[in-house]
């Protein structure tokens, strides 16, 4: 193996920043000062050497971050597939059930989305139920006696 060849220099800090220095050498996985402070001045040397220091920086986020988010993303994948076929099994029983026909269907979809658009999305099961107890049943719905 090559060993480095380094040259030594002094330099001389305040205590207490030795001290929070030799608190964050275990977290750093660095054996020595020395290590952290090559460690230190790698990283802040990069970040002087940057034209826009702030997208150093932003990068530097960006990559600690980025596997959380991969996570996330996944994870609301999944749920949201989930979700889907289970919509899907609900709409096909409903379906099964009250055999409507296309102009109903096409009229509920407008009533949906319309209601959907009006309450931002806040739509509960309650709500539906008091709205459905307000119209009268006619001949013209399906189901109806």
């Amino acid at each position: 193996m090559e060993e480095k060849v380094k040259k030594k220099t002094t330099f001389w800090l305040p205590p207490d920043m030795i001290d929070r220095m030799d608190s964050w050498l275990k977290a750093d996985n660095c054996r020595s000062r020395n290590e952290f402070v090559e460690k230190a001045l790698r990283f802040y040397m990069g970040y002087l050497g940057t034209e826009d220091n702030t997208a150093y920086l932003s990068q530097a986020i960006l990559t600690a971050i980025q596997g959380t988010l991969d996570d996330n993303n996944n994870r609301l994948r999944t749920i949201l597939f989930k979700c889907a076929v289970e919509l899907n099994m609900l709409c096909h029983t409903i379906a099964a059930h009250f055999r409507t026909d296309p102009i109903h269907t096409r009229e509920l979809r407008a009533y949906a989305v319309d209601e959907v658009k009006r309450t931002n999305g806040q739509v509960s099961f309650e709500n539906a139920v008091r709205s459905q107890r307000r119209i009268e049943p006619d001949d013209t719905w399906p189901g109806s006696y």
